[in-house]
């Protein structure tokens, strides 16, 4: 991937680009951003350009030997380490074992998800596993860089989602972050490092890549895909998660359901109409889980703009006419009594969610609890 190819994070590619040509570059860095952001386009950028054969002072080359093995994930000198499940077949997984599938999940969408990447495992592997680094990927890591750079000038090692290292994993790896073999960089892209152990961190550089702009968004989907008001509603709605605006489009009318799911839900549970209930609950179970997913972010995003629209300015609120108009009415309903129970809950769907739980069953469950929640009564009025 060349540099030009990211959109926005100019001053991060700067910042990479000159640390490459003042000979100042860090052993040991970290890419840390939220979901759906530029991390991991930027390090894979930053890696090719680390080992172009003839780059500029902006930019890999694109075309050299080196650089067409690595925007193909496929050099030698590149070694990928991402979470992994242990499946049937395989009990003491490391990342070699499903490189090739992660290859095709990432070079179909450079900002997919975690959860996106342990869907592609199946059901059948699943069975409550959230993807794990084990203490074995640490020794083949070891195993590895005990040999000699096969072609390249910097042998990297990239980890994708260096939080989901167990302890074991974590505590074998710090002699090597702290001091790696000569050649060697290591590259750790995450988007939870708060999760990291403090004795990792601090043996990084840390580089903390900014969330995409409007602009950026409409110039990554292109202005005949995207009007400039419509990438700010889904840059909104999604937290500028790049990945999220992907599944969004690829299913256009599951986003402008969003809206009226959430405020017939809202409606359904505050009637108490256990029949309507149902039904709703049987409607959003036949969509699949990513669409469950988004709508339950939008949820949390809607009791978030409640909140707002109670305690702080209006023009702090990030809606279109029709929620602003939804929010007069309901907003009065959501305050700091129940607010927080809300969105635990709605949280915890998500993980339960992802944790393939059954739809019917959590979403019904977690309309009853909506019943309780919306009767709760605010101890102080607002001003």
């Amino acid at each position: 991937m060349l540099f030009k190819e990211v959109v926005g994070n100019s001053l991060m590619k700067k910042q990479l680009t000159d640390a490459v040509k003042n000979n100042r570059i860090s052993h040991a860095q970290l890419f840390s951003g939220k979901s759906g952001s530029a991390k991991l386009a930027l390090t894979l950028a930053y890696a090719q350009f680390l080992n172009c054969e003839n780059r500029t002072a902006v930019d890999s080359c694109g075309i050299c030997s080196s650089c067409i093995k690595i925007n193909n994930l496929s050099h030698p000198d590149l070694h990928l380490v991402v979470p992994v499940l242990k499946t049937k077949v395989v009990q003491n997984p490391v990342s070699d074992h499903f490189i090739g599938q992660w290859r095709n999940f990432i070079t179909n969408n450079y900002y997919g998800s975690l959860n996106g990447w342990i869907d592609s495992f199946g059901t059948e592997n699943k069975t409550g596993q959230q993807g794990t680094i084990y203490k074995d990927e640490a020794n083949n890591i070891h195993k590895k860089l005990s040999l000699k750079n096969y072609e390249a000038k910097y042998r990297i090692v990239l980890i994708w989602m260096p939080e989901r290292m167990n302890l074991e994993a974590s505590n074998k790896l710090l002699k090597l972050f702290e001091e790696p073999p000569r050649g060697t960089v290591f590259l750790l892209v995450s988007e939870n490092a708060n999760q990291l152990l403090p004795t990792i961190t601090s043996r990084l550089q840390t580089l903390k890549i900014t969330d995409f702009t409007t602009e950026d968004i409409v110039t990554y989907f292109g202005g005949d895909t995207l009007s400039l008001e419509r990438a700010k509603h889904l840059r909104n709605l999604t937290n500028a998660d790049l990945g999220k605006i992907s599944q969004i489009l690829d299913d256009k009318e599951g986003e402008l359901d969003l809206f009226s799911d959430f405020s017939a839900w809202m409606r359904l549970t505050y009637k108490m109409d256990v029949q309507g209930i149902s039904n709703w609950v049987d409607n959003l179970s036949l969509k699949g889980r990513k669409q469950q997913n988004i709508f339950l972010s939008y949820a949390i995003k809607m009791i978030r703009e409640c909140l707002i629209y109670n305690f702080a300015s209006s023009s702090l609120l990030k809606t279109n006419k029709n929620e602003l108009a939804f929010l007069t009415k309901f907003s009065p309903f959501i305050h700091e009594e129940n607010s927080v129970f809300i969105a635990e809950k709605l949280e915890e769907s998500i993980k339960a969610i992802n944790r393939n739980a059954n739809a019917k069953i959590l979403f019904f469950e977690l309309s009853l609890q909506m019943v309780k929640f919306l009767r709760v009564k605010r101890k102080f009025a607002l001003k």
